[in-house]
């Protein structure tokens, strides 16, 4: 039987590099094995260092191992295709052209996806299937998917002339639900499936595996694995700074180790970054037979003098640079709009969390929104956070809120419903409530949750945390892609139809807003590494071909000087200088720095603290009587 493996976690834990290690390892020992990764933003390509794409190819060098990269517009593409060939000609001209209008909805782009996942969840050609997953929230929706479609195409199918669904009649989409159970039935099955988890020992990337294995269980699959991954080897850290993250793990590792009754595996962080299949093969190698199990690991205590490690005083803080000042606050009576955007695990939502409070300790009223499905937000600020604006506590400017998809689902389907009730006929009112029951109705619930945030007054600033970045894309490009209409319908209709109108002029505010440098700032977030860096560029040049630029650049995690203190570090450092380098070469747009630091950024003192060192503060000179700006 074909064993299947998915790679998932929360996003920058090391996850591709995982998956890829273990892909190199499985074909070594002559198992023909399949990489698969189902991220929209994918690194696969980068880190085996050869063009992958959405077909399948064989790694250069390693003769038993192939790979693929998903792509959601090819899939969409041969999704519609495969779905209307066998009826062309078959069926009345018309009815053809309703059908071919419902496989236009966006909901589709999703169907396909998990369509084509499915389709190697019953591949018996290779010995060893991995699937490299996106950041959890995405993956985790994907696999409920097959479950939710197989429910929706089975109530369908007994309705009388054989249903509907938002994209199609439910006979059409007979053969997906086969599908569907097949697939579910291996992913369930803990003979052929293992879920590993993949973390680095930090609180976030823990709460998050912690969830994900909770839902992973309530669908009934249960072989799970942890990965720990990024730990620091004690022999490097022998500097105070180093010291005190090093004992900050192993603090970590004794609380997972109390948690998890599962296997866990250890990995340090490695001196340079992994790429080849020769580094690759040397991880995976020690990933399978060389890494020591946590089980039988006793993680180590030390006491870190803080004194030894200095403090942060005001003449650390860079001086407020004018420019970069513009690019967060409002002018000209426009309201400022700030995204940030980035691969998993690149400090995205610390860091939209320091720069919102920055700005609302400059006296602008702002909202920090996350479309993240894995957000924190509350661990960060260490207070509940929902789906509407909470003052952050102990602050007058500053509100915090995240989408909640569930409830945002739920307005959708009401909202779309009071309107068709004072319109249609009773059987029509059911057949769209029928079709607004589709898993597909969550998106464009989520979508119209951003809209309604993003086109809102009430703040003079709204920072949005977003999610990682192929998702973060799709989000911003539906109001560009989808043009014409939102609401789901069963029908076609003639002409231009009053919500068709009124989401046009919705749509045209969002694009106006997202393509103004007066109003919106986008923003990516990054450590000077590789993939990080050839993602956010990628992502560039796409928002580019809907009109919006970047406009700023945060470099995350940069090595403090006092910690290069032996051979390991030296590497390290060399590498971040080269990076950097290549930051600078691929963006024109202006790029600020916020340092390694001793302390996770969870509350909101440190959350300060990290604002100030990205954008200076502005203080009160000691015996002066006027304000001026410290300087580095």
């Amino acid at each position: 039987m074909t064993r299947f493996y998915f790679f998932s976690g929360k996003g920058g834990v090391g996850k591709t590099t995982m998956a890829a290690a273990s892909a190199v390892y499985f074909a070594s020992q002559s198992k023909k094995t399949l990489i698969i990764t189902t991220d929209p933003a994918s690194n696969l390509a980068d880190v085996f260092e050869q063009k992958i794409g959405h077909k399948i190819v064989q790694i250069n060098g390693v003769p038993d191992l192939f790979a693929v990269e998903l792509d959601p517009d090819i899939a969409t593409a041969e999704y519609k295709e495969r779905t209307l060939a066998p009826l062309r000609g078959l069926i009345p001209e018309e009815s053809f052209k309703v059908l071919e209008e419902q496989l236009n909805s966006p909901c589709t782009a999703e169907m396909a996806a998990f369509d084509r996942f499915t389709d190697f969840l019953q591949n018996s050609e290779y010995e060893v299937v991995i699937f490299d997953t996106a950041p959890t929230g995405h993956t985790l929706r994907l696999l409920e998917l097959p479950v939710e479609w197989s429910k929706v195409i089975e109530k369908a199918a007994k309705e009388e002339g054989g249903g509907q669904t938002c994209i199609g009649p439910a006979a059409v989409l007979a053969e997906s639900k086969t599908k569907f159970d097949r697939a579910i039935s291996a992913m369930q099955d803990t003979s052929r499936t293992t879920f590993v988890f993949v973390l680095r020992p930090e609180l976030t990337p823990i709460y998050e595996a912690e969830r994900s294995m909770s839902e992973l269980i309530k669908l009934k699959i249960t072989s799970q694995e942890l990965i720990i991954n990024g730990i620091y080897p004690q022999n490097a850290c022998n500097n105070p700074f180093m010291l005190a993250r090093f004992a900050k793990q192993q603090k970590f590792l004794e609380f997972i180790k109390n948690k998890f009754t599962i296997s866990i595996t250890l990995m340090e962080l490695e001196p340079q970054e992994i790429k080849g299949k020769d580094l690759l093969l040397k991880i995976g190698e020690k990933l399978h037979t060389q890494a020591k199990k946590l089980s039988i690991y006793q993680p180590i205590t030390i006491n870190v003098n803080k004194k030894d490690l200095g403090e942060l005083t005001l003449n650390n803080f860079p001086r407020i640079d004018k420019k970069i000042k513009r690019l967060l606050i409002p002018h000209n009576g426009k309201r400022r709009t700030v995204f940030f955007a980035g691969k998993g695990g690149v400090g995205k939502t610390s860091v939209a969390a320091a720069t919102s409070l920055w700005i609302a300790e400059q006296g602008y009223k702002t909202l920090l929104l996350t479309t993240d499905p894995a957000s924190h937000l509350s661990q960060i600020f260490e207070q509940d956070i929902s789906d509407s604006p909470t003052l952050v506590a102990g602050e007058k400017n500053l509100w915090a809120a995240r989408i909640d998809a569930e409830k945002a689902t739920s307005e959708y389907k009401e909202k779309i419903l009071a309107e068709v009730r004072k319109k249609y006929d009773e059987q029509r009112v059911a057949a769209i409530e029928e079709e607004l029951n589709s898993p597909c109705t969550e998106e464009m619930a989520t979508f119209e949750k951003f809209i309604d945030f993003a086109t809102q007054k009430d703040f003079e600033v709204i920072v949005f945390d977003t999610a990682p970045t192929g998702h973060t894309l799709r989000l911003l490009e539906l109001p560009v892609n989808w043009s014409k209409q939102i609401e789901i319908k069963t029908f076609t209709t003639s002409g231009e139809t009053e919500v068709d109108k009124i989401t046009k002029s919705r749509f045209k505010e969002i694009i106006d807003m997202m393509q103004d440098t007066n109003q919106t700032t986008f923003s990516f977030v990054m450590y000077p590494e590789s993939t990080p860096i050839k993602e956010a560029a990628r992502a560039m040049e796409e928002l580019l071909t809907i009109g919006v630029p970047t406009s700023l650049v945060v470099a995350n995690f940069i090595l403090p000087e006092s910690i290069i203190t032996n051979d390991y570090w030296k590497q390290r450092k060399a590498m971040e200088g080269k990076y950097l380098g290549e930051m600078h070469r691929r963006f024109t747009a202006p790029i600020v720095r916020l340092p390694l630091l001793v302390d996770d950024l969870i509350g909101k003192e440190k959350l300060k603290q990290a604002g100030y060192l990205l954008y200076g503060k502005l203080v009160c000179a000691e015996n002066a009587g006027r304000f001026q700006i410290s300087r580095s």
